[in-house]
This record gives structure tokens, C-alpha cells and sequence, in this order.
């Protein structure tokens, strides 16, 4: 007759046991953590929520100060009306950081001008390129791209034919992409392009230095230089990019919402005709990642 070892079988009873416990331990990590990740994810929503609330907040106030603005001031648009001074950086909200910036992009050189088989567009785009120190072998790819696929969405398009995501950067000191034919505004143009209007560094010269003191320029101050408007500029903008920066907890969010701004029986409308997250330069942009509503006169 065997006899039964005491021992061992005590052993198999403490190993069970500690395998039970080591699987309930297990089990309890799991819904720890489980836990844990459900909340920071409820954090995260949440922190995504106030951003996103800060920056359309932001975008309203640039909305109501253009709309101010058209009835207060419809003959000119300058860097230092109402509009531009909602401007503010780096402000501190509850639990992170607000900044907001907004860009008249009738300050710049409108790409798709280019596309309509118009001589002058194309000609004042190769004065561009030069200003900039861009090879004028760019010239005729994108004028023929412009035509054959425009109006372009975004200048990150133009690598379809070859450029550089630096040459894109570099291009975007001057040039932009617009949904419509549109004037540059020359209270608001970069002194190189004022150049490039007026065929003259000199005339620019006198231009920015009188715009500089006085904040704007007006038809008079042509006058008194012995020139005209140009053709394709003017005093007035009615495209705007507003880009807020908003950072709440651990998220941090950056938007880009271009306005337009027209007349209607009911007063000056100023529309979102497209947002876009921004997350890198304009050269990194993925080709048509900018969604735009069609734009009206």
C-alpha cells in the first residue's frame, strides 16, 4: 500500500492558489488600465473640445471686425485697423495657451491669376520668381499647370510639376492661392511686389516708406510719385486667413479658416469658404488637402 506524501500534496494546493491569485492580479491590471486609458482618452476629448471651442471663438472675433470694418472704413484695408488688432500671442486661458494671427491674402501674388491667359499675370509671376531668386525655368511648367488644372487649392500642388518643398516655401513669401481673380492690395503687399507692380524698386521704395509712417496709402500718394493704380491692385482686401494656435492640457491644436468677404441687401457677409488643421509648412501639405466651398461673388 502506497503512502500518500502530505508534503507534495500541500505543495499543489499552494501553487493552484498562487496561480489563481496571479491570474486575478492579471485580471485587475487589465481593468486598471483599462480604466486609465478610457480616462485619458475622455481627457484627451475633452482638452480636443476647449481647443477647438478657443479657436473658432477666435475666428469669430476676425469675422465680426471685418464685418465692422466694411461699414466703417469700406475704401481702404490696412495693417492697422481693427481687424489686425485682434491679433494676440501666446494668452493665457484656463489650462494652457491661445494665440491668433490673421493674414490679408490680397497681400500677395494670386497664382491662379496666371491661368486665364492673361499676359500681365504672367508677366508680373516671372518678375516674382526673379525677386525671390527662383529659377525662371519654373516659369512655364506652373503657368502650364495652372491652366490645364486650376485654379489651384494650395501652392503644395505645384510639386505635381517638379518643385522643391523649399522652392514652395520660398514661393509663399509672395505668392498665395485664391479661389477667384482678385486685386493685390497694395496697403498690405510686401514692398518686394509692390516692386514688382510698379516695374520699380524705387517707386516701392517711396510706397512702403510713406505707408510705414502713415499706415496706408491712398490714390493721392500715387499721384504725387507721377503714377497710376496699376492694373490688378487696389486699397481694399476681401480674402482673409485667420490661424489660431490653442494649447489645452496636453493638446495642442492649429487652424487655418480663410475668409471671404462680400456684399449682400443685408450688409457685408464675412464667410468660412474653408478650414484646414495645420500641422507642418505650406511646402508639406499633401496635394489638394485643403477643402474649399465654391465661392461666390
Amino acid at each position: 500500500m502506497t503512502a500518500r506524501n502530505p508534503s507534495g500534496r500541500k505543495g499543489m494546493i499552494l501553487l493552484n492558489v498562487l496561480l489563481v491569485v496571479s491570474v486575478a492580479a492579471v485580471v485587475v491590471t487589465l481593468m486598471m488600465t483599462s480604466q486609465e486609458v478610457a480616462i485619458d482618452r475622455t481627457v484627451r476629448f475633452r482638452e480636443a473640445a476647449q481647443a477647438k471651442a478657443y479657436a473658432r471663438a477666435g475666428e469669430a472675433s476676425v469675422i465680426v471686425a471685418l464685418r465692422r470694418d466694411a461699414v466703417e472704413a469700406p475704401a481702404s484695408d490696412h495693417s492697422r485697423e481693427a481687424w489686425r488688432a485682434v491679433e494676440d500671442q501666446n494668452v493665457v486661458i484656463e489650462g494652457g495657451r491661445f494665440g491668433l494671427k490673421v493674414r490679408d491674402d490680397q497681400a500677395f501674388f494670386n497664382i491662379n491669376s496666371i491661368g486665364a491667359g492673361n499676359p500681365l499675370a504672367r508677366a508680373r509671376f516671372a518678375r516674382v520668381l526673379e525677386s525671390l531668386g527662383l529659377s525662371d525655368q519654373i516659369l512655364n511648367p506652373v503657368v502650364s499647370y495652372v491652366s490645364t488644372s486650376g485654379p489651384l487649392a494650395n501652392l503644395g500642388e505645384l510639386r505635381v510639376v517638379g518643385l522643391r518643398p523649399a522652392d514652395i516655401e520660398t514661393l509663399s513669401q509672395l505668392v498665395t492661392a485664391l479661389p477667384r481673380e482678385t486685386a493685390i492690395n497694395m496697403n498690405t503687399a510686401d514692398e518686394r511686389l509692390l516692386a514688382v507692380l510698379f516695374d520699380s524698386p524705387v517707386t516701392a521704395r517711396l510706397l512702403a516708406s510713406r505707408r510705414q509712417r502713415l499706415g496706408y496709402l491712398t490714390p493721392a500718394d500715387l499721384s504725387g510719385l507721377n503714377t497710376l493704380v496699376p492694373a490688378g491692385a487696389g486699397f481694399t482686401s476681401n480674402f482673409f486667413t485667420v490661424e489660431t494656435e490653442v494649447q489645452v492640457g496636453e493638446t495642442r491644436q492649429r487652424t487655418a479658416s480663410s475668409l471671404v468677404r462680400r456684399a449682400s441687401p443685408a450688409g457685408a457677409q464675412v464667410v468660412v469658404y474653408s478650414r484646414q488643421r495645420l500641422s507642418a509648412s505650406i511646402a508639406e501639405m499633401p496635394v489638394g488637402s485643403i477643402r474649399r466651398r465654391k465661392v461666390s461673388d
